[in-house]
C-alpha cells in the first residue's frame, strides 16, 4: 500500500512537471510558429481572446500529449484531447466570424479537382496538403478514447462529419462544398489508420502492463 502511495505522489509531482514544460513548450511554439501562420487563415488574429483561446488550445494539447507519453492520462484527459481536436477542426474549417465567402459556386461535385487547382498555384498546393493531414489523427483519437469500439463506427462517424463539415461551409458561404476535399479527407483518414494502428497496439499492451504491475503492487 505504501508503494502505490508513493507512485500516486510521483504521478502527481510528473504531472505538474509536464503542466510547467508544456506551458514553456507551447509558448515558444506558438509565438516562433502559430502567431504568424494563424492569420493567413483566421481573421482577426489581433483579437486578444483569438491568441488566448489558440496558446490555451497548444499548451493543453501538449500536456495531454505529453501525459500520454507517460503512460499518465485518463478517460478524461482522452475525451478532453479529442475535444479540442474537435473544436480546431471546426474553427478551422467553418471559421464562424470570416466573412461570407462569396462565391457563386458553392458545390464542386469533381472529387479530383484538386490536380487541376495544385497546377502553377502554390497557395492552392498548401491548401491540399492541410486537407491531407487535418483528418489524419482522427482515427486514433477515435479509437483511442473507446467512443466507438469497431472501424465500421469510427470510419461512419468520420464521413458523417467530413460530409457535415463541407455542407455547413456551403450553408454558411465560408467555402465550397468539394467533393475534392472529402476524397483528400479520406486519404488522410485511412493513411492515419494505417500509421497509428501500431501506435495504439503499444499503448494497449502498455497500458496493460501497467495495471498488472498497480495491482500487483496494490
Amino acid at each position: 500500500m505504501g508503494r502505490v502511495k508513493r507512485l500516486l505522489k510521483s504521478k502527481w509531482t510528473i504531472n505538474i512537471l509536464l503542466f510547467v514544460f508544456s506551458i514553456i513548450i507551447g509558448t515558444l511554439l506558438y509565438v516562433g510558429f502559430f502567431m504568424d501562420m494563424l492569420p493567413r487563415f483566421f481573421a482577426n488574429m489581433e483579437n486578444i481572446d483569438k491568441n488566448i483561446l489558440a496558446i490555451f488550445i497548444v499548451i493543453f494539447s501538449i500536456y495531454l500529449l505529453l501525459k500520454i507519453v507517460f503512460s499518465l492520462d485518463t478517460k478524461v484527459d482522452r475525451y478532453l484531447l479529442f475535444l479540442l481536436y474537435v473544436i480546431v477542426l471546426v474553427l478551422g474549417l467553418l471559421r464562424p466570424d470570416q466573412q461570407n465567402f462569396g462565391e457563386t459556386r458553392l458545390y464542386a461535385w469533381n472529387p479530383f479537382g484538386f490536380i487541376s487547382d495544385i497546377k502553377g498555384d502554390f497557395a492552392s498546393m498548401i491548401v491540399m496538403v492541410i486537407n491531407l493531414i487535418i483528418f489524419l489523427p482522427m482515427y486514433f483519437l477515435l479509437a483511442y478514447t473507446k467512443i466507438f469500439n469497431t472501424f465500421t463506427m469510427r470510419l461512419i462517424i468520420f464521413e458523417i462529419f467530413a460530409f457535415l463539415i463541407e455542407f455547413l461551409q456551403a450553408q454558411f458561404k465560408v467555402g465550397v462544398f468539394d467533393l475534392s476535399d472529402i476524397f483528400l479527407y479520406n486519404v488522410g483518414f485511412f493513411v492515419g489508420c494505417v500509421v497509428f494502428y501500431p501506435i495504439l497496439k503499444a499503448l494497449k499492451k502498455r497500458s496493460l502492463r501497467y495495471k498488472k504491475y498497480t495491482e500487483g503492487e496494490g
